[in-house]
C-alpha cells in the first residue's frame, strides 16, 4: 500500500488523477509533542489549513474540546491516533483510503465506529489490509485475492461470500478450534 501511496505501482493512476492517502495504524512517534490541530494543519497534502475548521472536524470525529485544545499526539491511545489519522486523510480529500491494519489498538466501540464511518463514505473507496475478519466481513463489498504468480483476482461480496466462492480461503476467515490448544 505504501507503494501505491508513493506512486510506485506501474499503471496505477497518479495522485493528480486519483488521490490516495495511506493511513497507517500508528502515527510517527517523532511528533509526540505536537498538538492535534497543529499535526493536521502542518501535514503535507492537507487542503484545510484553517485551525478552527480542523478543530471542528476533530470534534465531529469524537475528540473532546479538551483533547483538541490541550493534548499532544504522544498522549493519545492507539485508537485515538487512528481517528486522528483518518481525520487527516479526509482533510487531504482522499479518493482512496489505504488502510493498514486499521483496527489495531481499537476497542470494540471504536471498531464499530470505524465500521460505521467507512460504510458512510459514499465518494471514497477504501483498500484495507486487516487480520480482523469480522471487521472485513462488515465493511468489504469486494475482495481482491492474491492467486499466486503475481495475479490478483476480484471477488464481489464481503468476506463470507468470498469464502463460499473460494473454500480454501476459509483459513483466513476463522480460527478452527482444532488449531487452538491451551496448556
Amino acid at each position: 500500500m505504501r507503494a501505491i501511496a508513493n506512486e510506485q505501482v506501474e499503471g496505477f493512476p497518479p495522485k493528480s488523477v486519483l488521490k490516495t492517502v495511506y493511513v497507517e495504524h500508528d502515527i510517527d512517534g517523532s511528533q509526540a509533542d505536537t498538538g492535534l490541530v497543529d499535526f493536521i494543519a502542518e501535514s503535507k497534502g492537507v487542503e484545510q489549513s484553517d485551525k478552527a475548521e480542523i478543530a471542528r472536524i476533530l470534534l465531529d470525529y469524537g475528540f473532546s474540546e479538551d483533547m483538541v485544545k490541550f493534548q499532544n499526539i504522544g498522549s493519545l491511545s492507539g485508537g485515538w491516533k487512528m481517528k486522528l489519522a483518518l481525520a487527516r486523510a479526509m482533510l487531504m480529500n482522499a479518493d482512496i483510503l489505504l488502510l493498514d491494519e486499521p483496527t489495531n489498538h481499537l476497542d470494540v466501540v471504536n471498531v464499530a465506529w470505524l465500521e460505521n464511518y467507512l460504510l458512510g463514505l459514499k465518494t471514497v473507496t477504501s483498500i484495507i489490509v486487516s487480520h480482523d475478519s469480522g471487521f472485513l466481513d462488515h465493511v468489504c463489498s469486494d475482495i481482491i485475492h492474491y492467486e499466486g504468480n503475481y495475479k490478483l483476482k476480484r471477488y464481489k461480496g464481503n468476506l463470507s461470500e468470498f469464502v463460499k466462492k473460494v473454500p480454501r480461503a476459509a483459513a483466513y476467515y476463522s480460527l478452527d478450534a482444532a488449531q487452538l490448544t491451551f496448556k
